[in-house]
């Protein structure tokens, strides 16, 4: 019934056309009628001009309905406020059609979105790439990690680490591969995982990783509290009687401040066995008091976060050690710390993980031509980062692995508690501390706190 309407339209202008055509062709033969023949002539102009109109009107409305399509404007409305049914049905058929297409790209927008969201919520690295190196996926957790803003090219990764882009095109899917590596705030030990899938006829490669630094040096950390349980436990057993036995002995031997010789000793034998005794029980007291002082330091203290501003907490430890610097001629400073910049923190811990790292640092300055320690404190997306850098001699890339073990020391003076207390202290914030050195130039210790503890404003 429609088409029908749309067929008897177009007849209608073609027949008037043709009467048109016949009245000009009999007014021509008149030369007395020349106003009529040039309405005539105006007449078949209008009407020839109004069909070719109404028959191209399908191929314009087709024009905007593309253009509506491709630019996704949600404003284009064919209007059905006609007397034509013809173009009402197909003007609603238009509308219809621009209104699901503009349902599926919102669908596939918002499941975009969703993709979007659920990778960047994970709490790994993820980043996909093709055969050229050409990243063409990649989440937040991974330009963490790195310490990157962006990435689009595999290259790129080289000013991170210049093995790191050919590793990772190395990978075949379902390969999985433990790599240490040294970043800015120290090194990492890092799993990879890769898969491989075809998109669009690209060959495309999905990498995971991981960063396992905090388990490994909580593993290492509790395995060496268990150690000392044990050690504590078996030495203290065997230096207990021990002590007691020299104790009484030398009682013995001299009870009223003067020597008794023993029946069959010389007085130079007796004074020796005294000596030897002395010397035992000393050691023996020597001994119960180290295992106590290391025992009390893996005892974990009561943990108590508050809010804390971190610019005074800086000024502080700078203002406990100014004095001392001063005689030493170092230059110890407080280089950057935002004000208002607070972390959820027990500040009795981390003020004495800092007094521990600066005096580590001055011990490393003091021989030094150059005498810098500087303090910092910042914010990045991700967490907040406390930083103590020193421009002493650096640790030998040999020794950084071992810096955090308990007893470990590169000072011959040193106890090698500061530092393994230092790291449980950030475990107990579910932070970690990071240490990045260069011989010659100087090291920086980072302690960065994540947000499972407290927000920080």
């Amino acid at each position: 019934m429609v088409f029908s309407r749309f067929i008897w339209s177009i007849l209608a202008f073609v027949a008037a056309i043709v009467l048109t055509a016949i009245g000009l062709g009999i007014y021509l033969q008149k030369p007395e009628f020349p106003v009529t023949n040039s309405l005539f002539v105006l007449a078949l102009i209008l009407e020839t001009a109004a069909l070719l109109w109404y028959l191209t009107r399908i191929r314009r409305d087709l024009l905007k309905l593309i253009n509506a399509l491709v630019n996704d404007d949600p404003t284009m409305q064919f209007s059905r406020v006609r007397r034509d049914p013809y173009f009402n049905a197909i003007h609603a058929g238009f509308n219809s059609l621009i209104s699901d297409f503009r349902l599926v790209r919102l669908d596939r927008e918002a499941e975009q979105r969703f993709f979007e969201e659920t990778v960047n919520h994970v709490q790994f690295g993820l980043v996909a790439f093709n055969e050229n190196g050409e990243v063409r996926m990649i989440n937040r957790a991974f330009l963490e990690l790195f310490g990157i803003t962006a990435l689009d090219r595999l290259d790129v990764l080289e000013d991170v680490a210049p093995d790191l882009p050919a590793f990772f095109k190395q990978f075949s899917p379902g390969k999985e591969t433990l790599k240490k590596i040294s970043l800015a705030d120290g090194q990492h030990h890092l799993i990879f995982l890769a898969s491989g899938f075809v998109l669009k006829g690209e060959k495309i490669t999905l990498l995971s990783v991981r960063d396992i630094s905090r388990e490994i040096d909580r593993n290492e950390l509790d395995a060496w509290q268990k150690l000392l349980r044990v050690l504590r436990h078996e030495i203290l057993n065997s230096l207990s009687p021990i002590k007691l036995i020299a104790g009484n002995l030398s009682k013995r031997l001299q009870p009223e401040g003067e020597m008794v010789p023993l029946e069959g000793l010389s007085e130079k034998e007796a004074t020796d066995i005294k000596t030897g005794l002395d010397t035992i029980h000393r050691r023996a007291s020597g001994l119960s008091v180290f295992l106590d002082a290391y025992t009390n330091l893996y005892r974990t203290p009561e943990f108590k976060p508050e809010a804390t501003e971190i610019a005074p907490l800086l000024q502080r430890i700078i203002g406990l050690f100014k004095e001392e610097a001063e005689n030493l001629k170092i230059q110890l400073k407080l280089e950057q710390a935002n004000k208002g910049l607070e972390l959820l923190m027990d500040e009795r811990m981390i003020e004495q993980v800092l007094i521990n790292l600066v005096k580590n640092a001055m011990e490393a300055v003091k021989e030094r031509t150059s005498k810098t320690i500087s303090l910092s404190a910042f914010k990045s997306d991700y967490a907040t980062v406390i930083s103590v850098s020193d421009s002493g001699a650096g640790i030998p890339e040999d020794q950084l692995e071992s810096i955090f073990i308990p007893f470990f020391s590169t000072k011959e003076s040193g106890t090698g508690i500061g530092l393994s207390f230092s790291q449980h202290v950030m475990q107990l914030h579910g932070g970690h501390i990071r240490v990045h050195s260069t011989p010659g130039q100087g090291s920086v210790f980072h302690l960065r706190f994540g947000t499972r503890i407290g927000k920080v404003k």
